[in-house]
This record gives structure tokens, sequence and C-alpha cells, in this order.
């Protein structure tokens, strides 16, 4: 059976084909995000037109004198949420806020100390990076912005000084930059990471990394 030209890449670099035909491409985006970015893209249920649509994603290839694939393009926009330059203000039940104004009448100004969450019995059940991943996921448009709104936490407890206090949410103030990204998989196996310049004029290269060093697993890459 004639296999696609993508998959022959993805033999030349991994020694085996992909189960389905076809399916090299969406491995070889699955590594290239894996390895340069941290990103875990599941591969197996998606095709090239559907791979290409999602995730804020648009991908291309081109083709060497042999009909082979000689590159693939992916340019992506990620929201990325940066809550340290955020502003946050805990929302306390009223118990709780009787409570803590009891342990301290003259007020308290929380910093670093709210970073974790709490279930009734003492054991972390938020942290504020969900909160960053919940302002960021779903966001689009190509412009920063600043999200304003509440983290609900109801039936959560913020710990001050060893003991617990009912909290409703957290208000927060979050700036959330749209980042434009540009992955280019040559067919030597290596792949580059490029980011827009600020002045949008040109991609700066920031990563570089051989796709040789990625192994697949229960529909996941891994490093190895």
């Amino acid at each position: 059976m004639k296999r696609p030209p993508i998959d022959e890449l993805f033999f030349e670099l991994y020694g085996y084909y992909p189960e389905k035909a076809g399916q090299g491409f969406e491995m070889l985006v699955a590594a290239a995000l894996k390895l340069l970015a941290g990103r875990d893209m599941p591969y197996g249920n998606a095709g090239d037109e559907q791979l290409g649509s999602r995730d804020g994603m648009r991908t291309s290839t081109e083709e060497n004198d042999q009909g082979g694939i000689s590159k693939i393009t992916l340019r992506m926009l990620m929201h990325v949420a940066e809550y340290e330059q955020g502003e946050f203000s805990i929302v306390f039940t009223d118990d709780g806020y009787a409570q803590l104004a009891q342990q301290e009448p003259e007020g308290i100004e929380i910093t670093s100390e709210m970073e974790e969450f709490y279930d009734a019995g003492g054991n972390v059940a938020a942290t504020l990076d969900e909160l960053g991943d919940l302002v960021a996921a779903g966001t689009t448009g190509e412009d920063d912005f600043m999200a304003i709104g509440t983290w609900m936490l109801i039936g959560k407890y913020f710990k001050y000084k060893g003991r617990l206090y009912g909290v409703r949410g957290v208000e927060y103030s979050v700036p959330v930059r749209a980042i434009k990204y540009v992955v280019v998989i040559e067919g030597t196996g290596r792949a580059n990471l490029f980011v827009k310049s600020e002045s949008g004029e040109m991609d700066k290269l920031v990563k570089y990394v051989d796709l040789r060093t990625a192994a697949f697993t229960g529909g996941k890459v891994i490093q190895v």
C-alpha cells in the first residue's frame, strides 16, 4: 500500500509507520508542540483539515521535487493569563469574615499566601494556577485584554496562620496576552519555534528541538 508523503517523512524520522494512513501529520505536530511549548495535543482522532482549524491553529505543508514533505508550518494564537501581574481580592463567607475579623481586628493584607485553597479537611482543593488556566481558556481575538470577574470557590477555605476561613471566591483583574507562535517542522526532523516580534514584522527564533527525541504512547507524546 502506497503511503502518503507525510507518513514517509514520519518513517524516515522514527523507523516505523503510523497505524493509520496520514496520521503522521498530527503525530509530528503533536511532537513539535510537546517538545517546543510543553503543550499536550492528543492524536489519533483528527484528520489534517480538522487539526488545522482547532485551537487557533493554521497549518500548511511544502513538498520537495520528489513529492515528499519538506516543511510543515503551524501558525498558532495562544492566550496566556499573566496572573502574577493581576490583582485579586478574596470574598469571604459571612462566618469566615467574622472569624478573621475577630482574629485580626486591625485587618490583614494578603499577598503571597493566596496560592492555595482548601477543603474542610485541610486538603488542597484549588490553586491559583487553575485561575490562570480558566481565564485563558476559551478566549478569542488577537489583542491583549484585561480579564475581570470572580472565580467561584463555594465550599472552599483560605488558610491563614494555620486556621481555615470560609470563602465564596476570588475577584480578579488579570492581564491576558495574545501571543502569536509559528512552528516550522523541517524534513530533517528539526522543529523550530518562532514568536512574533513586538512590531509584528518578523519572527524570532526562541527554541529548536530534534523531533527524534519524541516517543508516542497511548495517544500522547513523551520525550526520551
